[in-house]
């Protein structure tokens, strides 16, 4: 990476040294080196990253970084995406968290060049998240490198103009805009709070809904983490979901599932003065790609715009369904198995992971990430039998029910199918690139006074044995 350029006249062209007619084009020339230059040093003494991009080819190179506020993670993306139009639509979407669909607009090519065709700055400022979680205002600069209409060249800048943005906002008015941020993110739920993934510390955001025993209103004041997990579900769960829920929502778990995706989401019920209701939870990263990045969790009503008989079976309908994929949700799916085996129908319950997830959402982006998500769900469908139990847990992970198949060789026998399925998955943007998964299975046989926890843990278990076998693999436990 280069530092400021300060070009001297010893490294200029000498004018005498060439005829006199010819010396004003060589002054023209020193003149057009000390402009194109100056552009690029003058935006250095203030902005901390600089990429100079060809506006024909698309193609960004580095032309510095100091390291101060500069967010590493961005200047990764520029190496991995070095085409400017898959770099900004990757930075925008991971990095910005206001404004995204004007900013989105404001960074295309043709827009760009049309704010700085004539030698202006065109500055855009917004939130972004950064390396370390946290929310700060922050600013794009863009400029051409070299005379107007002579150059293909233009500059993107970053800077961080945080620290001068907080001088003319109040605490309460800052307040208030990160918690329209946090909105904005949560998708709406009333209740939303921020959690420390280690200690358990819980900050309340928002709190438009049911307040939980022992907590007050949306502020500062930190709270333990055991006082939303335990006496939420206490007060508020529904008492047949309680159990699953206690488990659903530890530390431990939020923690295990979002070190394998970004988002973790399932529903449950809540009991409220006599009736049941359908909710529904999201727990999510503020930043996936830091370790130990504070999370978002929101708790939102399902089914309160529910005004009659017929609207509240729909939503039943819906309140079961993955809305990705089409098939059952984790807590409908689970509350069917258990249903089943309380009944004594016997069955193998399987549960499939898709391998290196996170490699095919950062090489070809989520929207390409969601089809693999629906193109395995779609060779559930067709591979299992229509009374045959099959969910999503979430994020890459599945599960099946299949009933009356205890034998480990038919059991193998359905799951190649599932293998042979997925491998010719028709999904052209991600080329070559080969979809697996692993598979982990146990079997509910006659007599048997498993649990469905129990059950799961040994499917679990093998998925992590079949995570040691390249592509995709079938382990019983």
């Amino acid at each position: 990476m280069q530092s400021d350029i300060v070009i001297k006249e010893n490294e200029l062209i000498d004018p005498s040294s060439y005829p006199e007619e010819q010396r004003a084009l060589v002054e023209d020339f020193n003149a057009r080196i000390r402009r194109l230059t100056g552009i690029i040093t003058g935006i250095g003494k203030e902005y901390h990253t600089i990429w100079v991009i060809n506006a024909t080819t698309k193609k960004m190179h580095l032309y510095r970084s100091t390291g101060e506020n500069t967010n590493r993670y961005a200047v990764e993306l520029g190496f991995r995406f070095d085409n400017y139009e898959r770099f900004i639509e990757e930075y925008v979407d991971r990095c910005v968290v206001n404004s995204i669909e004007s900013i989105q607009r404001d960074v295309k090519l043709d827009v760009v060049f049309s704010r700085i065709k004539d030698g202006d700055l065109f500055t855009l400022d917004y939130m972004r998240l950064a390396d370390d979680g946290n929310m700060s205002y922050h600013q794009m600069a863009f400029a051409l490198a070299g005379q107007p209409g002579e150059t293909d060249n233009f500059v993107l800048a970053f800077r961080d103009i945080d620290t001068s943005i907080r001088k003319h906002i109040s605490d309460k008015r800052y307040l208030r805009e990160q918690l329209d941020i946090v909105e904005t993110l949560s998708r709406d739920y009333y209740n939303i709070f921020k959690i420390n993934p280690q200690t358990g510390d819980v900050v309340i955001l928002k709190l438009d809904g049911y307040v939980t025993k022992g907590m007050e209103g949306a502020g500062e004041k930190i709270y333990p983490y055991e006082v939303l997990y335990k006496q939420y579900v206490k007060d508020r769960v529904y008492s047949e979901d309680q159990e699953w829920m206690y488990d659903a929502i530890s530390l431990n778990t939020i923690n295990r599932k979002l070190s394998e995706n970004e988002e973790y989401v399932s529903s449950y019920r809540v009991m409220d003065n006599g009736e049941v209701h359908y909710y529904q939870f999201t727990y999510i990263l503020i930043n996936a790609n830091i370790p130990g990045s504070a999370m978002l969790a929101g708790f939102k009503n399902v089914d309160d715009v529910v005004a009659s008989a017929k609207e509240r079976q729909n939503l039943e309908i819906l309140a079961s369904t993955d809305i990705m994929t089409g098939i059952l949700n984790r807590g409908s799916g689970e509350r069917k198995v258990i249903d089943a085996m309380a009944n004594n129908k016997t069955g193998m319950l399987c549960i499939l992971d898709v391998d290196n997830f996170k490699s095919i959402n950062d090489e070809f982006g989520h929207n390409i990430g969601d089809k693999v998500i629906r193109g395995i769900a779609d060779v559930l469908k067709q591979a299992f039998r229509d009374h045959d139990i099959i969910f999503r847990l979430g994020g890459d992970e599945y599960a099946a029910y299949i009933q009356n198949l205890c034998d480990e060789d038919a059991g193998k026998a359905i799951m190649d199918r599932v293998f042979t399925g997925i491998s010719k998955m028709d999904i052209p943007e991600i080329k070559s690139k080969k979809v697996c998964v692993s598979a982990g299975a146990t079997f509910f046989k006659e007599g048997s006074k498993a649990s469905f926890e129990e059950l799961y843990k040994l499917a679990d278990r093998g998925v992590y044995e079949s995570k040691k076998v390249e592509g995709s693999a079938l382990h019983f436990e």
